[in-house]
């Protein structure tokens, strides 16, 4: 205090510094005997008790320090020990860490640009942490701050990187402009069971002393996401409700030192709050969910998931009292008929429904689901107790009018009577996925459905889906069901894994969906390169065709290959053929000469070595920002004198990962001018 009193700073007691510093510095000792302190000169800026003077003028100067300047002393010979007098003691000390903490903080409100300030921040974890106690407002009205930005900036931080130290840093940086708008925060959750104490001085991880520190600078935070950061307590997201006023985003996952405190902070200090997340989360209860809905008017997104202390009273609270609501989702939760029931009566305005693995729910809760009139995307993965009587029981007119996308994974007691019923009721589906569905839809099933939705469907995602009664198998007596002449809307089609799809329905894709511009077919081995050849051909003067993923087709060779790149040309950016152990060289020589603007190229697993390489090159593929040639068992050194004197400027990820020919040498030397390389 009487340091802080000459210097002229008589709030400085008043600084509140988070970080921990040594006691010698946190409580000032007397001043030494050979520094001067003149009273006369208080009002200086920088009064002279910060100076110290040597009781002893130094070598080759004058008694009085009239004389500025030192004469030259002689140099020292190298290998000569050193002999260093009382005066080179005295001017190899470091005077100005003796200096207690408030004269520090004055000298920095005292510089003159916020790039001085981020340099001295560079010069120990002390000044660090002094610079980042400061807030913007305490630097003095003569510093020439430079002009506010108004761009916006996003920030990731992952692993060994998320600790108190960098984000500090980060508050520094960015302080003099006020530009971070969105922060996430990504630790490695440690294997112990137990978190360590949230305020153990150790600043190696994310902290309240970090987020302490980021509120006070980022004053104009919007999005804070904090995923796996167990010593955040509610101190820390005091500090964010309290400086960050205008947060609309926040995200918490395993967030176990997290309790109704903190949240009710934020619900009542971030009154524009609009999206809010909650994952794992033990000490979160209803009392929280109660004051966000009373309090943050703006909410339209809510998540929730693995909350074990959160029951129906808290998310009806949500349902019920939130108007702006539109999106909902609830993972790992129990979850009764009364709240299905709210989402389809009270909440209209309800766009987005998601249920993951959820339970207590009955058939007359789920059948709810039909009547939520503003229903656009519904999505149910893994809930216990649905079964075909929930949309069977849908048979009004306005059930499921408005839903354009629908999700449904591993879901094993629903039928094709789901299926059916579902595609007719939703007269406007876009967007159909399934997942995790064996021996649960025949094909009859899936022919059904697609005529129900062949005029609006555009996107078509079967994953690891198995169809029963394949039409070419069909018992005597039974029609052959065919599947609908045109689906004139659908663009995007992705097969993977399934079975009782092969050659047949490939074709089918390439007669009726004449605006197709995605294609995948992964790890499909009941398709040959007669089906892809054929479905080509039915596209030839319709193929606008831009992306084909062809993965794990261990069925498909050169002659894919050749059938893909005639037909598509250089509209094709994207080519997967990862896995096709049956190209070889002759295939992969071709693709770069025909598909000359191909920006990702994945032939990781062929049978391919260094000629085909070379051809690539000889293609100059101007575009291409991606290559991958992992598991190429074959290529050698070559491969890297090629690409080498290719000198693509957009080659930026290259992946050599399982490639045991390759010298460590020559890989570094590729590493040195492209930005990602996997060895």
């Amino acid at each position: 205090i009487w340091y802080a009193s000459v210097a002229g700073f008589p709030n400085a007691h008043c600084l509140n510094v988070p970080f921990p510093v040594p006691s010698t510095v946190l409580y000032p000792h007397p001043p030494p005997p050979e520094t001067c302190i003149c009273p006369s000169t208080t009002s200086s800026p920088l009064p002279p008790s910060i100076l110290r003077v040597p009781s002893e003028p130094f070598e080759g100067s004058s008694g009085d320090m009239g004389d500025s300047h030192r004469r030259p002393g002689k140099r020292r010979k190298t290998g000569t020990p050193a002999k260093e007098s009382r005066d080179d003691r005295a001017l190899c000390q470091d005077l100005i860490d003796d200096l207690p903490d408030e004269c520090l903080l004055l000298i920095f409100s005292l510089l003159p640009a916020p790039r001085d300030r981020c340099r001295c921040a560079a010069v120990s974890r002390k000044w660090l942490a002094l610079q980042a106690s400061m807030r913007r407002s305490e630097f003095r009205a003569n510093a020439v701050l430079l002009p506010e930005a108004r761009q916006e900036m996003s920030r990731c931080i992952k692993g060994s990187e998320a600790n108190d130290w960098r984000l500090a840093a980060m508050a520094i940086g960015v302080d003099a402009c006020e530009v971070l708008t969105h922060l996430s925060v990504m630790e490695t959750l440690p294997s112990c069971p137990l978190p360590p104490l949230p305020h153990a001085g150790d600043h190696r991880h994310i902290s309240d002393v970090g987020l302490f520190v980021i509120a006070q600078a980022c004053t104009n935070l919007r999005s804070l996401a904090l995923h796996n950061c167990i010593k955040v307590s509610d101190r820390g997201l005091a500090a964010i409700a309290q400086n960050c006023t205008a947060l609309k985003n926040l995200e918490l996952t395993n967030a176990f030192s997290v309790t109704d405190r903190g949240l009710m902070l934020i619900a009542s200090g971030c009154p524009n709050l609009a999206s809010l997340r909650l994952t794992a989360c033990p000490s979160i209860t209803d009392r929280s969910l109660v004051a966000f809905s009373r309090h943050s008017t703006l909410l339209n997104s809510f998540a929730v998931a693995q909350c074990p202390l959160i029951t129906d009273h808290g998310i009806l609270s949500i349902v019920v009292l939130q108007t702006k609501l539109e999106t909902l989702k609830i993972s790992s939760m129990k979850l009764g008929d009364k709240v299905v029931q709210a989402i389809a009566c009270h909440r209209k305005e309800i766009k987005l429904l998601s249920l993951e693995k959820v339970w207590g729910s009955s058939v007359i809760g789920y059948s709810w689901i039909a009547e939520a009139s503003g229903l656009r995307a519904l999505s149910l993965d893994a809930c216990a107790g649905l079964t075909d009587g929930c949309f069977v029981r849908a048979s009004s007119s306005t059930s499921f009018a408005g839903l354009t996308k629908v999700s449904l994974k591993s879901c094993p007691s629903l039928t094709d009577l789901s299926l059916l019923a579902l595609t007719k009721l939703a007269v406007k589906l876009e967007n159909l996925h399934l997942e995790n569905f064996r021996g649960a839809f025949s094909y009859r099933g899936l022919v059904f459905a697609l005529e129900n939705c062949s005029h609006t469907l555009k996107e078509l995602n079967l994953i690891n889906c198995s169809f029963y009664g394949h039409g070419t198998e069909q018992q005597e007596g039974e029609p052959c069901f065919q599947l609908p002449q045109r689906c004139p809307a659908l663009q995007t089609v992705k097969l993977e894994e399934c079975e009782g799809l092969g050659d047949g329905f490939v074709v089918w894709v390439g007669q009726a969906c004449k605006s197709v511009t995605d294609v995948s077919f992964v790890r499909m081995g009941s398709i040959t390169d007669r089906g892809i050849t054929s479905f080509l051909k039915q596209l030839k003067g319709w193929n606008e065709i831009t992306r084909v993923d062809l993965s794990g087709c261990t069925r498909l060779g050169d002659r894919s290959v050749w059938a893909v790149t005639r037909e598509c040309k250089g509209r094709l950016r994207s080519l997967a053929l990862k896995g096709c152990g049956r190209v070889t060289d002759r295939g992969a020589a071709v693709i770069t000469k025909r598909c000359g603007r191909l920006v990702e190229l994945d032939l990781g697993g062929c049978n391919i070595g260094d000629e085909a390489v070379e051809k690539l090159v000889e293609g100059d593929p101007s575009d291409l920002e991606s290559l991958s040639l992992a598991g190429c068992a074959d290529i050698t050194d070559r491969t890297l004198q090629a690409l080498d004197e290719y000198g693509g400027l957009c080659l930026n990820r290259l992946n050599l990962a399982g490639c045991p020919r390759l010298s460590r040498s020559r890989v570094h030397l590729i590493k040195s001018y492209i930005d990602e390389v996997e060895f």
